[in-house]
């Protein structure tokens, strides 16, 4: 029995974007849930708002992001189109050189609002065409997405494995339900880089959620 599609919002974004092997999982989500809230899809720059994001914090471009600290990031400093500063597929050791070029081009910002890191807070916010930045723990079966797109595993949970990804859709299989997640691993992972979690293996491992609200 396939997936009864209740709610579909990926028609406000293009295709999967792959964070390769950095550690920009927030950059990413946060880039396209900033994006997919604008009018027409225009991918945003990822390095711009991680850069700032680290920055912010005082860390280097080795280390993950904080939710909170990139919604600030988002709301004080923006980030401009994806050209403006394309992002740097590989891992790099000259951090001299790291640093945003000039730019004249235009630096579109985002607010925010938290949203309830609970299953029935993320399916009101797609409801009302919202799609929801969040963070969840991970597990191995995660990785391997079946053929049909489903994620669905009892595996323990594992709390220092966090990823950030966008809910952009849910629906039901019969009396059970899943949300839709964007990832940032390729349009190779899933459905092209989407995938079917199943609420039970969802709801235990949600950990923080937020949607965009008015911005450039």
């Amino acid at each position: 029995m396939s997936i009864a599609v209740v709610k579909d919002l990926r028609v406000q974004f293009g295709p999967a974007r792959d964070q390769d092997p950095r550690p920009t999982c927030m950059a990413f989500a946060a880039s396209d849930a900033h994006a997919g809230a604008r009018l027409g899809w225009e991918p945003l720059s990822v390095e711009w708002v991680y850069y700032h994001a680290l920055k912010r914090d005082g860390a280097l471009p080795h280390v993950g992001v904080r939710l909170s600290t990139m919604l600030a990031t988002l709301r004080d400093d923006g980030q401009p189109a994806e050209p403006v500063w394309p992002y740097i597929a590989n891992l790099f050791t000259d951090l001299t050189a790291y640093a945003p070029p000039s730019t004249t081009e235009p630096c579109y910002r985002r607010d925010s609002e938290p949203t309830a890191a609970t299953v029935e807070g993320i399916i009101g916010a797609l409801n009302q065409d919202r799609p929801v930045l969040f963070t969840m723990s991970l597990s191995r079966g995660f990785f391997h997405v079946g053929s049909d797109g489903i994620v669905s595993s009892q595996e323990p949970l594992e709390p220092n494995r966090v990823h950030a990804l966008v809910a952009v859709g849910h629906g039901m299989r019969g009396a059970e339900r899943f949300v839709l997640v964007r990832n940032s691993w390729g349009e190779g992972w899933g459905l092209q880089g989407h995938a079917w979690l199943a609420i039970d293996y969802f709801k235990p491992r949600l950990l923080a959620a937020a949607t965009m609200t008015g911005g450039g």
